[in-house]
């Protein structure tokens, strides 16, 4: 059969089917990055206060539209301009003109609204693809509308939307630069000299000691920034900000950390450099009035009869959508922290310049909060002297509930281990509780007074606490994995043993919150915890206790304590000893030496003492990319632990040792 024998495309779509296309693949196309850009700018900055399960997926989804609608799109204009130009024929019913005009949109949802830059942190690394995108864009945009040039009004307009897209594209672009791990490491680098550098921060440090709410801002931001890029803390750093943390215990300083973290996403997952400061409030100003203008002289020149009705429905969708963001931008950027804490830096006179700031931060604060209640807790956070405790979220797994799962069907080997992070269920649980944020707060505000270090790499706190009890069968498992599973399951055991008594201790209450959350850490967030070999020790661990547990049941005190009476002095077979991993009989006897112990609230007193030094442990040996990497999650109480230990000088490898004069 010849190749001139085969039916072509036209024969196959029926004739309805193709004009339908026709007319609606580049009109649907503009509407998809329409609805994508308006996602981006309402749901672009939700990530940082506390993700769902149905935000990650819709923003992933806009992300990821965004630039592929705006590349076929204007692949599309350009096509058919050339059909016009060059055949003679007008397809798809849309004025040349009009496609231009459309084509400097898709030039600004490529430039991306304010409150995301990148979805993940790879992406600032891969800044200069942006860039060339950027070029090739602009050029093709230019290209359309030089080809489509008839000096009319709706020609004339189109100029100053194009000067928009290059600003937002180029700011994106910025952002991701100035976002990238190299780009902040080379600017604490790119000063050499020590002494001029001392100057400088000494000189903005006594700016910010008047004006106390605003030093949880100027230390995340001037200081502590440093600590996501790998770089170290001279001394005199150090003791300020320990000194500055240690006069006594409020709920401000989890606060300021919370705030700092957030602030953090802020630097590489927003246009926070584009932002703020002269530039940014110029440029948005800029956007906003060209804004305005293009609507209004379109409203006032176009005629319903110049173009289709739908064609002129989706002007003005593209032209009000784009005055919108302009407006949300705008007061982003007057209503932020970043805008305040600059103006207040350049006009240091109170009596001239802070009522005006103040004024002006109050309108748009008060805006904002009527359309956006996330506002409500960076009005908290501006106010640290209240006693309100931070609202930080921590997710919760447990290994009973694991083992409960009818459906989880573990069988030995057959059992792949990447399918327990699809078994566990996860829950939430608001930390916000005065003495979980007190106990914590105080050990490290104890081991900052005695000077003591959570160096990882020496001096392993959770085991000297360990070696302390002098007690053999405690100091058998030392490796964190399977330390984190052990007392897991003892902390379960201790915690379902006293559920019938009705004890309501704080600091049981404490130490399940935080067995639950490493073990949560230890399943669904492995790359938060050192390397290690825990889930091939949990898959046996839930294997053994399915074998001793054969019914599976609901009721998690009743597993406890079928788990709790079971032999732990029988000892396995060499061969399936050789071939086991599982630590529930160890537990299990670590479980009942901790009952047999008379006083009950010192036994929890250790098993929380335990629990904290675990989780310093594990954050201080988190690499400091994966906390910045899983902002864009929501920050892990791991990373208000770690920054928090960086504040009180307890970890000595981001410490500088004085040189010493030569003799």
């Amino acid at each position: 059969m010849s190749i001139e024998s085969h039916r072509k495309l036209e024969q196959v779509i029926p004739d309805a089917v193709q004009k339908w296309w026709d007319k609606w693949e580049l009109r649907g196309l503009i509407l998809i990055s329409l609805v994508s850009h308006i996602i981006l700018t309402i749901l672009g900055d939700r990530r940082k206060w506390k993700p769902n399960i149905l935000t990650k997926p819709l923003l992933w989804s806009a992300y990821m539209l965004a630039d592929w609608v705006a590349t076929v799109a204007m692949g599309v204009i350009s096509s058919n301009l050339g059909d016009i130009y060059n055949k003679g024929e007008h397809p798809k019913n849309v004025d040349p003109q009009l496609l231009a005009f459309w084509a400097t949109f898709f030039l600004i949802h490529r430039g991306g609204p304010d409150t995301i830059t990148a979805y993940s942190l790879e992406d600032n690394e891969l800044w200069l693809r942006q860039f060339i995108s950027l070029l090739s864009q602009t050029t093709l945009t230019v290209y359309v509308i030089v080809l489509s040039w008839e000096g009319n009004w709706l020609s004339h307009l189109t100029i100053p939307m194009l000067i928009v897209g290059i600003i937002k594209y180029g700011e994106r672009t910025w952002s991701l630069y100035c976002g990238s791990i190299k780009y902040l490491r080379d600017s604490f680098l790119r000063s050499s000299d020590y002494s001029v550098r001392r100057e400088q921060q000494e000189l903005v440090s006594d700016f910010f000691v008047t004006k106390e709410q605003r030093r949880g801002f100027f230390r995340a931001i001037n200081i502590f920034i440093s600590l996501f890029v790998d770089m170290v803390l001279s001394p005199s750093d150090i003791i300020g900000d320990r000194e500055a943390f240690q006069p006594g215990f409020d709920f401000s300083k989890w606060k300021i950390v919370d705030f700092e973290l957030k602030l953090m996403y802020d630097v590489f997952y927003s246009k926070t450099f584009a932002n703020y400061g002269i530039r940014g409030l110029i440029s948005r100003f800029i956007n906003l009035t060209t804004s305005i203008v293009v609507l209004v002289f379109y409203t006032n020149l176009s005629e319903m009869r110049e173009y289709l009705d739908v064609d002129h429905i989706i002007t003005y969708l593209l032209v009000i959508g784009a005055l919108l963001e302009d407006i949300y931008a705008f007061m982003l950027v007057l209503s932020s922290e970043w805008t305040v804490v600059y103006l207040e830096f350049m006009f240091p006179d109170p009596n001239k310049h802070l009522n005006f700031v103040s004024n002006c931060q109050f309108f748009c604060c008060l805006g904002w909060y009527c359309c956006f209640r996330q506002l409500s807790d960076l009005v908290r956070y501006i106010t640290p002297n209240e006693v309100v405790p931070a609202e930080i979220f921590i997710r919760q797994s447990n290994l009973l509930n694991l083992i409960s799962n009818k459906s989880s069907n573990i069988k030995g080997n057959f059992f792949l281990v990447n399918k327990l992070e699809e078994l566990t269920s996860v829950r939430e649980y608001c930390v916000s509780s005065n003495d979980l944020q007190k106990v914590v707060y105080r050990r490290f505000f104890d081991k900052s007074k005695e000077a003591t270090q959570s160096n990882p790499s020496s001096n392993l706190a959770y085991m000297n606490l360990l070696l302390e009890k002098n007690v053999p069968i405690f100091v058998r498992e030392l490796e964190l994995h399977r330390t984190i599973i052990t007392w897991h399951v003892v902390t379960d055991m201790l915690y379902y043993y006293e559920d019938d008594s009705g004890s309501k201790s704080d600091k049981r209450k404490n130490c399940k919150v935080m067995s639950d959350y490493m073990f949560y850490l230890l399943v669904k967030q492995r790359q938060m915890l050192p390397v290690g070999a825990g889930l091939i020790t949990l898959q046996d661990t839930i294997t053994e206790a399915k074998n001793i547990i054969a019914v599976p049941q609901d009721n998690l005190a009743q597993m406890s304590r079928t788990l709790l009476q079971h032999d732990t002095t029988r000892a396995r077979d060499e061969v399936s000893d050789m071939q086991n991993t599982s630590v529930l009989l160890h537990a299990c006897a670590v479980a009942k030496q901790l009952l047999a112990e008379e006083n009950r609230q010192l036994t929890w007193k250790f098993v929380e003492d335990l629990w904290i030094e675990i989780m310093c442990y594990a954050s201080a040996q988190c690499r400091v990319d994966r906390h910045a990497h899983h902002l864009r999650r929501g920050p892990e109480f791991v990373s208000h632990v770690w920054l928090l230990q960086a504040h009180l000088g307890l970890f000595d490898q981001f410490q500088i040792t004085p040189r010493q004069a030569s003799v």
